[in-house]
């Protein structure tokens, strides 16, 4: 009824003023069109606007397609975006080991495998950002690259063999976080997942014992998936999860 009342409405000013005047008249039940015949022009309406404004009735398949792919283009930049902020933020809340930062204004370095998009997103993020009163720097890394010299590390690999085979030469006291579709990689302090088309992160106690770290209760309350949990009772889970 909306496309119909606007149709008319625009037929009325093509009219006379004594012919707007008899539009502005409320129409007597005789001259009303029967309902079907309102629900047609109404629809008609409705299509010709979708036609003006190109919609995706009228669209190729082609135009369909490009807007599809367009669509999940969008969703991996978010989703590139979301991560490279969580990296940014995770250093404030671990327990680094003694001696790990030989000065205060130290730098934090994070380095990324396997995601350019995470690579540039992180690296703009980082550029004019400090973490708790330390530069940050990113670096971007290879297959076969040494994965020493830096405290957070992100992998993202196409199984999890690979990324554990990764993350079996990651010295202790750096925070390893994988992100292997939905999984979580063997020897992987966290990992990112999505659920709910949002991206979401787990964490791994056991690992994060082995690289000498301590996380900070207030991550591990929003933390979706909390494995080694197993030695623990309800009560600091429930503590753990605020």
């Amino acid at each position: 009824m909306g496309c119909w009342r606007r149709t008319r409405r625009a037929v009325a000013r093509r009219h006379s003023k004594a012919g707007m005047a008899a539009m502005r008249t409320p129409l007597a039940p005789s001259a009303m069109l029967p309902r079907k015949g309102v629900a047609r022009w109404a629809a008609i309406g409705c299509l010709a606007a979708l036609a003006a404004l190109g919609g995706p009735a009228h669209e190729s398949r082609a135009q369909a397609l490009a807007q599809a792919q367009g669509a999940q283009a969008t969703e991996r930049m978010r989703s590139a975006l979301v991560k490279a902020a969580f990296l940014h933020k995770f250093f404030s809340f671990v327990e680094w080991p003694e001696g790990t930062f030989a000065r205060p204004d130290t730098p934090v370095r994070i380095g990324v495998m396997g995601d350019e998009e995470v690579y540039a997103d992180l690296n703009a993020l980082a550029r004019d950002r400090p973490r708790d009163g330390r530069p940050v720097t990113v670096v971007r890394l290879l297959p076969g690259d040494p994965v020493t010299g830096v405290h957070i590390l992100y992998v993202k690999a196409d199984t999890t063999a690979r990324a554990s085979d990764v993350l079996a030469a990651v010295p202790e006291g750096v925070l390893t976080v994988g992100d292997v579709d939905s999984a979580h990689p063997r020897g992987s302090v966290m990992s990112f997942f999505m659920e709910d088309d949002r991206v979401r992160f787990g964490v791994s106690l056991e690992a994060a014992a082995r690289q000498k770290l301590r996380l900070n209760a207030r991550l591990l309350s929003v933390a979706r998936r909390i494995q080694g949990s197993a030695g623990m009772d309800r009560m600091e889970v429930a503590l753990l999860r605020g």
